[in-house]
């Protein structure tokens, strides 16, 4: 493919993209899919180009002064201007009209590239929602803007977890390089290795991966898992993943567990709860499984009861995964974050009842508003006076992570792409008296 076939190639995903519900990555899964002629060197140039309008979409639709339907052709354009630097003439030729490039320059469209940005407004400058500006200023004081870069503008590595049960970080770094990659040890995980973003890597096809040596994880996710303290009190316990999602951190706890007790996987959605299986049973591990089909229906909790360890992965905004997932960041609705809000709450009051005496409770989101995070921890601590707060730095296993440079407070704990180089994630632990 020509440079400019790849620009119309992603202009035309990015049409598509605007349409659905689907992520960047399916969206792009199923055009290269669909069109087999690209190669890898095409995909990997037309999947750079759709990322890098996802993460800046608010300045180049301001820029070009469009609307969201149909914005595939303008934020290409804005992108080669505004992102890349390139020069009219340069612009002028990918976009010539020839073969399979996009069709030549409107007026308008000169015009608009000449402007610039203008007097954008810090919203659209941070390439935040307009809404979660105002409340990164209110949460982030002075660094809400590189809090905000640090989400939305570069591509993020990829972590994976070492299965410390059947192997260790060194082996599988020596290993990972002799298959080409450049891995380096994470800095508080352990257990985590991190490679570069660029060129992403076919991990599924590793040998370390088929034989699960290695999940891919980021190291946010791997530190919830570990600061829960799955494997820190003596004794077989009784571990619950109340919205287990798709099990990394079942896998993470029943790793830190090491055959020592149970561990129980819920969700709400039994196809999530079957794809878990084959995980486990490619690391060496086994758990139980409650599928929610009634959300209400207080006997499924039953088997659940009398756990040492609840960990509620609650279902949030992924706002801390923008980095990723770029395009979530523009169908977020404050409305949602309310809803959102309220649905943490209830999860947490049901999981509460699983808990015995004595045991201990974690509420996680991979958000990065308070909405959701601190708000929805104050409310449930609100109406559980029976629940204290567990001071979290006490509570997590020293084997897994370094927590030296890590900000607890308290029983609380927030990780950002910013502070510690993760994807954004909330942590508040109680124990029940």
């Amino acid at each position: 493919m020509t440079p400019a076939a790849r620009l119309q190639a992603a202009a035309e995903i990015l049409d598509q993209l605007a349409g659905t519900r689907a992520t960047a990555e399916a969206m792009l899964k199923s055009w290269g899919q669909a069109n087999r002629y690209a190669g890898s060197k095409d995909r990997r140039a037309i999947a750079d180009r759709v990322y890098r309008c996802l993460r800046a979409k608010q300045r180049l639709l301001w820029a070009m002064q469009v609307s969201e339907r149909g914005a595939g052709r303008a934020m290409v354009l804005g992108s080669l201007a505004l992102i890349d630097g390139l020069p009219m003439d340069e612009i002028e030729a990918l976009f010539s009209g020839q073969g399979y490039g996009p069709a030549p320059l409107t007026d308008a469209e000169r015009k608009r590239l000449t402007a610039g940005e203008g007097d954008a407004p810090d919203w659209v400058r941070s390439g935040l929602p307009e809404f979660v500006v105002e409340r990164f200023q209110r949460q982030f004081g002075d660094d809400w803007a590189a809090e905000a870069t640090a989400l939305m503008s570069p591509r993020a590595p990829i972590d994976l977890r070492v299965n410390g049960l059947r192997t260790t970080r060194e082996a599988m770094l020596e290993a990972l390089r002799a298959e080409g990659l450049s891995p380096e040890p994470t800095p508080f995980s352990t257990f985590g290795i991190r490679l570069p973003s660029e060129p992403p890597p076919n991990l599924v096809k590793l040998d370390a991966y088929q034989s699960g040596l290695v999940e891919i994880q980021d190291e946010g996710s791997q530190l919830a898992a570990f600061i829960a303290g799955a494997g820190v009190l003596p004794g077989a316990q009784k571990v619950v993943d109340f919205c287990a999602g798709g099990g990394g951190k079942t896998l993470a706890l029943a790793q830190m567990m090491a055959g020592n007790g149970e561990i129980w996987a819920c969700d709400v959605v039994e196809k999530r709860l079957r794809a878990i299986e084959p995980r486990l049973a490619r690391a060496g591990q086994s758990a139980h499984f409650v599928h929610f089909s009634d959300p209400g229906d207080e006997s499924l909790l039953e088997p659940l009861k009398g756990a040492d360890l609840v960990l509620v992965d609650a279902p949030c905004s992924g706002s801390g995964t923008w980095r990723r997932h770029p395009e979530e960041a523009h169908r977020l609705t404050e409305d949602e974050v309310r809803r959102l809000h309220v649905l943490q709450v209830q999860i947490l009051n049901r999981a509460a009842r699983c808990v015995k005496p004595g045991g201990r409770l974690v509420y996680v989101t991979c958000s990065v508003l308070d909405d959701e995070n601190a708000e929805s921890a104050d409310a449930f601590e609100v109406g559980h006076a029976d629940f204290t707060p567990l001071d979290l730095k006490g509570l997590a296993d020293a084997r897994a992570f370094d927590s030296t440079h890590l900000n607890f407070m308290g029983h609380r704990l927030s990780l950002s792409p910013h502070k510690t180089h993760t994807d954004g994630f909330f942590l508040s632990a109680w124990r029940r008296q």
